[in-house]
């Protein structure tokens, strides 16, 4: 026998395992570790998809427009589930960014996830911005 040949033990039919050693885990231990995985994956997908299919009201500033010295109009974009009745907040600034103008604004639920709505806001000095600050579920 050949000193450098590797020694395989009594019985072993496949060269590899006696040459690498055998799986590290049986066939059956394997498959069970399989099923857990792909229920612990499929269980945070779900809760995932659930987590996200009741989004949050939000809104995001479009523009701004100066109509006159008292007003200012802005144009925002409102996401939010279908159907579902918003309020938001928006603001005027001046230019040291201290609030002017303040409306609530309520837009009622449609068949749409995003609308664009365009409210004027009253003023008590000059504004040089307007802003949305919150919009929640009314």
């Amino acid at each position: 026998m050949d000193a450098h040949a590797p020694s395989t033990p009594t019985g072993s039919t496949d060269p590899l395992a006696s040459r690498y050693g055998g799986p590290l885990v049986p066939k059956r231990t394997a498959r069970v570790l399989f099923v857990i995985g792909a229920v612990v994956f499929l269980a945070v997908l779900a809760f995932v998809g659930y987590r996200f299919a009741d989004q949050p009201v939000t809104a995001k500033d479009v523009g701004y427009d100066h109509v006159d010295d008292d007003t200012i109009s802005l144009t925002f974009q409102l996401t939010r589930s279908p159907g579902v009745d918003a309020t938001c907040t928006v603001q005027a600034l001046n230019a040291g960014r201290a609030q002017v103008g303040f409306r609530e604004v309520e837009i009622p639920g449609g068949p749409e996830r995003q609308v664009v709505r365009t409210v004027d806001i009253d003023t008590q000095g000059e504004a040089v911005s307007a802003e949305v600050i919150s919009c929640q579920k009314a």
